[in-house]
Formats: structure tokens, C-alpha cells, sequence
């Protein structure tokens, strides 16, 4: 990272993608380090120094720093490699001497690294950004290769230089003008007219306090990576092999999710009827969650929660948070009929999330979570079909909670997925080839237990000596 202290040439390595800047004559300096107390990176270690990777522990985040260039809040990333693979919101793209991004708007923002193979551990950190233009500084580690924060003395000697390389800084809102000369860079992700707006509607519930409760960090910066586990939550096979692959220094943190996965929906309490109500039904889980004075949690918690299990899970590549996201998805959220009623604000904010993410991730990711699992992509059509069902014929929906729903069904039904999850369209019977080319007629039973719900459930009844029901009135006896 190029020292850019009023004591050295302010010059810093120009923000750019992966070719070569407009001017051609440009170079590109690498300058000494100096660290706070006066010493050089690239001088040799002291007798008796230990140097290479080491466990590493998160120093506490510096205070962010306002600045005077306007525009917005800036992120600088220190001493990455020459050519690295930079994300942020909803945006990624491969840069050389990457410095940072500038006119970042209010609201939460999602900052992260990882190495242009495409095979290694991604390392990000989250951020708010507000109206005091203020400067948030990260660097990243080159030992232990994660992303971690300076010293304060050294945040400080950066956001201080600021005016020297503010113009070289990328645009929040176009990464593409800083190097629109550049060949072979692709820039990948949501238009940039419309990042900002998609973002928003992806995190418009995750606040600071969700961000301090979730990752247990409370310094300013949230850290998350590829590795991070959700606390409570066995892991999954892929988990594990990656893990085994990593150096110990990348070990992931555990994520404080309230709505766990290993929860039951109903009360210990609840007996018969009540209790398989609560046990297919998860509205009275959530409100009792919500409601408990211990937690001391809001409906934007919930929402929250599921914001940043989606945007974690596929911006970083964390699979035990896309299993959070499925499971809030299909266990909760669409099997919550009755909170229709008792929330219906909140059910039409949670169903707006859904049509943001679902869109967000066929239209604006390269792999969507609909790749991520086969059966659980087929559990989402039963789901939202039921969920519909349900609506219709009890009447629960209000009319934004419907309008919600229909965006949802709008992103559905287009390609790939051309999913219609009207009751009547879903295919109960057909006929299928084998691989030895015979026709095979089958049925599924996926909605039978919806089909014998109500007035057509079936009942336990008691039965006499002669094997008929009692209470019945004979008219022979």
C-alpha cells in the first residue's frame, strides 16, 4: 500500500480494472509503508522477530473519519494485491492497484475482497454510511490473507491524505467511468443506475444493531467470510471440506441468528390440536419470538435477519447462511398463514424481500439460489402454490400483502424458472420416460395433505366392539 503522508510523494497506485489505464504512460509506484511507530514494511526483521502467518485477532475498529470532498462516504482498502477482485453491493469486477470507492450513499454497504482464481474464500466487511462523508478504512492482510483494519494512527494518516487521491477513487454509481478506455474489464452484477436502487430494497431492514447482534462484533466494521457458520447449526459436507482447506488463521466467526434453525415451531405447552397447529403453522413461532422481553426485538429484526442471511450467502459464497436464507424462506416466512392478520405489514415487507432477492439473484447473479439446490428450489413452488392457495380460499389477504405475493409470482414465471403457482396448474400426474425408452405413467402426492385439509382432514374416532364408530345412531338396534 503506497504511504500517501504529507512526508512522502502523495502519489498512490491509480484505481484500475484489469487492463490498462487511458494513459498509457502511467506508472505505477510501490512505496514503503511506514508503520506508526517509523519503521518501513520492506525492512528486514529484527533478531529474534517472528515473520509469515499468524493466528490473527480483529483489532478494534479506529473511528471513522468525516471528510470535506463531499460526494459521500469513501472506503479504502489498503495493501491488496496488484490485480484482485473487488465487490461491493451489487457490483463486482477484477481492478488493478485498487484504492477504494467514494460516494457511497447512506444506508448499509457490503465491501468485499477475494483472490481473481475465483477459487478462494471471500473476505468482506460491512459498513453505514450516513450524510457526515466519513472515511472507512480497511486493509488487507497479506499473511494471514483476510481483510482486517489498521491502526488508528494509520486510518488516520489515510483519511487525512484523502484530497490527494480522491479523484482517483472509484464512483460508488459508476464503477466503469474511472477506466471506460479499459479493455477485457467486465463488470458484473445489477446496471449501475440501478445498484443503488436494488440494494436498497435488498437491505432495507439490516441497521447497525442487527449487524452487532449477528456477527457479536461491536467496533464499527462487521467482518463476515465464506467460512462463517451459523451458531448452533451442524455443517453441512461442503462446509466442512472447505474448512479443512483453509488456514487456520481464516476460520470463520459464528453468526447469532435468533430464528435458529434447530427451533421448534410450537410450544412445549400446546397439546393436541393447538399443537399441531403451531407445528404446520409457524405464525404463533414468530410472534412469540418477536414478542419475548428477553430478545427485546422488532419486525425488522426478523426481516433484518433475513436480508442478511441472502445477501451473506450469495455475495460471499457462505453456504451456512443460504441455508438460514431457505430456511426462513420455506419454514417460516411461507408457512406463516395466520400472521396475515395479526401482522400484515410485516408479512407484506417479508414477501417484498422475496420478490427483491428472487429478481436480484436470476437476473443480477451469475449463479442463482435456485442452483444451489435442486430440491429445495421444488420445496419454494409447493410452498408458494399452498401459500396462495391458503390466501384465496380463507381470505387472509389484504391487498398489499396480494400485491406483494404477485411480485413474487411475476419473477417466478419468468425464464428460467416459468413457474405458475396457481392451485390448477400444478402437474399431479404424467407420464415419464425411462433410460430404456418405456413410458411410465406416475402421480405425485405432494399436495395430498393440503388436498384433506379443513372439512376434508381426516379425524381419529373411537370405535365400539363391532367396529363401528361410536355416537352414531342406529336405526336397526
Amino acid at each position: 500500500m503506497a504511504d500517501i503522508s504529507d512526508s512522502v510523494d502523495p502519489t498512490m497506485p491509480v484505481p484500475e480494472s484489469t487492463v490498462p489505464s487511458k494513459d498509457a504512460n502511467a506508472e505505477s509506484s510501490t512505496l514503503t509503508h511506514e508503520t506508526a511507530s517509523g519503521e518501513h514494511e520492506d525492512m528486514p526483521p529484527l533478531e529474534g522477530e517472528t515473520v509469515g502467518p499468524q493466528p490473527v485477532s480483529l483489532p478494534k475498529s479506529p473511528a471513522a473519519i468525516a471528510h470535506a470532498l463531499g460526494g459521500g462516504d469513501v472506503v479504502l482498502i489498503l495493501d491488496l494485491p496488484e490485480v484482485f477482485t473487488i465487490g461491493y453491493d451489487c457490483v463486482s469486477f477484477t481492478a488493478k492497484h485498487f484504492g477504494g470507492v467514494k460516494d457511497i450513499p447512506p444506508g448499509a454497504h457490503l465491501v468485499w475482497v477475494a483472490h481473481p482464481n475465483g477459487t478462494s474464500v471471500r473476505c468482506g466487511a460491512w459498513i453505514t454510511s450516513s450524510t457526515q462523508h466519513k472515511v472507512h478504512v480497511l486493509q488487507w492482510d497479506k499473511y494471514n490473507e483476510i481483510l482486517t483494519v489498521p491502526s488508528s494512527a494509520e486510518a488516520r494518516i489515510q483519511a487525512n491524505s484523502l484530497a490527494n487521491i480522491h479523484s482517483k477513487l472509484i464512483p460508488y454509481g459508476d464503477p466503469a467511468s474511472v477506466n471506460d478506455q479499459q479493455q477485457g474489464t467486465h463488470i458484473q452484477g445489477a446496471a449501475h443506475d440501478d445498484n443503488e436502487v436494488i440494494w436498497n430494497r435488498l437491505t432495507s431492514c439490516i441497521s447497525e444493531t442487527l449487524l452487532n447482534r449477528l456477527t457479536g462484533q461491536h467496533n464499527g466494521d462487521w467482518f463476515v467470510s465464506t467460512v462463517d457458520k451459523v451458531r448452533g447449526v451442524a455443517l453441512i459436507p461442503a462446509e466442512i471440506e472447505l474448512e479443512n482447506r483453509i488456514s487456520s488463521s481464516l476460520q470463520g466467526r459464528d453468526l447469532n441468528f435468533i430464528f435458529s434453525q434447530t427451533a421448534k415451531t410450537y410450544s412445549a405447552a400446546g397439546v393436541g390440536s393447538l399443537r399441531t397447529q403451531e407445528a404446520t403453522d409457524a405464525s404463533h413461532h414468530i410472534i412469540s419470538t418477536l414478542a419475548d422481553p428477553e430478545k427485546a426485538l422488532s419486525e425488522d429484526d426478523f426481516i433484518g435477519e433475513f436480508q442478511f442471511a441472502y445477501i451473506v450467502g450469495t455475495h460471499m459464497g457462505n453456504d451456512a447462511c443460504l441455508q438460514q436464507w431457505w430456511y426462513m424462506l420455506l419454514k417460516l416466512i411461507l408457512r406463516s398463514y395466520s400472521l396475515i392478520a395479526d401482522r400484515p405489514a410485516l408479512v407484506e415487507a417479508l414477501l417484498r424481500s422475496s420478490a427483491a432477492q428472487i429478481n436480484h439473484s436470476l437476473k443480477h447473479l451469475e449463479t442463482s439460489v435456485f442452483d444451489y439446490s435442486e430440491r429445495q428450489s421444488r420445496d419454494l413452488r409447493l410452498a408458494l402454490t399452498i401459500y396462495k392457495r391458503r390466501l384465496q380460499e380463507d381470505g387472509l389477504g389484504t391487498p398489499s400483502v396480494n400485491l406483494a405475493l404477485s411480485q413474487i409470482e411475476a419473477a417466478v414465471v419468468q425464464s428460467p424458472l416459468g413457474w405458475d403457482i396457481n392451485k390448477d396448474s400444478y402437474i399431479r400426474q404424467g407420464t415419464f420416460m425411462t433410460e430404456d425408452g418405456d413410458i411410465v405413467a406416475m402421480e405425485t402426492t405432494d399436495l395430498e395433505a393440503e388436498d384433506e385439509r379443513g372439512e376434508f382432514a381426516p379425524e381419529v374416532v373411537e370405535l365400539d366392539e363391532s367396529g363401528r364408530e361410536k355416537g352414531l345412531v342406529s336405526w336397526t338396534n
